[in-house]
Parts: structure tokens; sequence; C-alpha cells
């Protein structure tokens, strides 16, 4: 049963960029509350300045949101742990790259920094604070690949299709199978899974009790890398390195 903080959440989650004002009675609608209930909950968020009024009955996130970010930008332990290899990540490349910093976020993955740019020609799925399936891309795999068998097997139940859609198996002991290669690879490489001409590179984060966080990597040119004779193994080994320093320094 959904709590009020569960109900509230979902109130912001409404202001996406797909639709970024609402009224009291459209997201009364769109979340089955009734419209006292959402009011309510919009009375509570602009107070809280994580809402506010753009025009007569409309609104659209608040100034707090702002604020927050920045907090996380400049106090996220994970944030501030991992942006020197990122940074010597994106130098490791003479070609246009972009560096991720990613995170387990409920059923998904969320880049939470990035660092360096891609040619405008190149669009990035991966963007700061946009939810990202488990199942799709390099950094969300080498995630996928170290979750708790538990929580896979229920995440399986629930997105079978999806997930051998993506390839990763059409039942669970082939599903299974696939990420303890995952998990022995360390490291995990893709090309084009989420945009086309792009190659992905990532390494798991791990946490002080070896429970996993999330992942760092780079997305680069597919073709630019396949021109660099051994370039991508050396990007995979600095890639794996670059992840095992945001966890040792994560655990120090």
């Amino acid at each position: 049963m959904a709590t009020t903080a569960d109900r509230v959440l979902a109130v912001l989650r409404l202001f996406s960029m797909e639709r970024p004002e609402w009224t009291v009675e459209a997201a009364a609608r769109e979340l089955n509350l009734s419209q006292s209930t959402a009011y309510q909950y919009f009375r509570s968020l602009v107070d809280a300045r994580l809402l506010a009024a753009y025009k007569t009955g409309r609104y659209r996130l608040g100034p707090s949101i702002i604020e927050f970010d920045r907090q996380t930008r400049r106090l996220d332990p994970l944030i501030r742990s991992a942006q020197p290899s990122m940074r010597a990540l994106t130098g490791a490349v003479d070609f246009a790259g972009m560096a991720l910093l990613c995170r387990v976020y409920g059923s998904t993955v969320m880049c939470v920094d990035q660092v360096g740019e891609l040619p405008p020609t190149f669009a990035v799925s991966y963007e700061r604070g946009r939810p990202m399936p488990l199942y799709r891309g390099s950094a969300s795999k080498v995630i996928l690949a170290h979750l708790p068998l538990r929580w896979l097997r229920r995440h399986y139940q629930r997105e079978h299709e999806a997930i051998a859609a993506a390839g990763l198996g059409d039942d669970w002991k082939t599903f299974t199978a696939h990420l303890r290669k995952l998990r022995r690879s360390e490291v995990c490489v893709t090309r084009g899974e989420l945009d086309f001409g792009l190659l992905g590179v990532s390494a798991p984060v791990f946490g002080a009790e070896g429970e996993i966080l999330g992942s760092i990597g780079l997305v680069l040119s597919a073709q630019e890398v396949a021109a660099r004779e051994h370039l991508l193994e050396l990007l995979t080994a600095k890639v794996k390195s670059a992840g095992e320093e945001v966890t040792s320094a994560l655990r120090s």
C-alpha cells in the first residue's frame, strides 16, 4: 500500500520534460487521488518550495529542487569520490568522450554525474537525472550483474519479456548464466545498445559493505575506438581501475 511519502514523490515525478506543468485536478486524475488530497500534497510542496505556482491554477517545479541538486553535487560521497577518476578517464583519449557515474535507483539506473562531452551529432541517452532500464547499456548491465540474487529473481518475474528482448536470456537459467559471465569479466562493453554509433565501457562501484552502488565508465564513438589499435583494451583496463579507485575511496 502506498504511503504518503510515496504519493508525494509520485506528484513530483509528474513534472517531467514531457509535461513540466500540472493543475491539481489533472494530477488528481493521473494519480487516482481525490482533489482534496491532491490539493493538500500540492500545498505542502509549495510551502517547501518544491513546487511553485506558474500561473493561475498551474504549477511547476520550484527553486528548492535546484538547491538540493547543488547540495547533492557538492556533498554526495559517491560523486565526490568519483570525480578525479572521471576526469582521468576523459583525459585518457585524444577525442571527444564522456565519463558517466551511475547509481542504482529503485529498479532502474540513474546517471548522477558526467564529465566531458560528445559531438552534437551524437545523442546520449544517459543524461544526469534520467532513469534508465537495468538491462540496456554497459552502465546498467554491469550493475545488474552484481545485484543480490533474491532481488534479481523478483525483477526477472516482472520484466522477463523486456530482459529477453534485450538479449539477456529467454529463461531464468540463461539469464543468471549471462550475469555470471558479466561478473567474471569485471568490465562491461556494449556497442549501440542505447545510442547508435556509441560504445560504452563500464565497471562496478561497491559500497563499504561490498554492496553494489553503481558504475563508472566511458561513452565514446565506436568508430574512433575501432580505428585505434589496442585502444579498447587500454580503456577497459583504465575503467576497471577507476571502479576500484572509487570503491576504495568510499570504503576508506
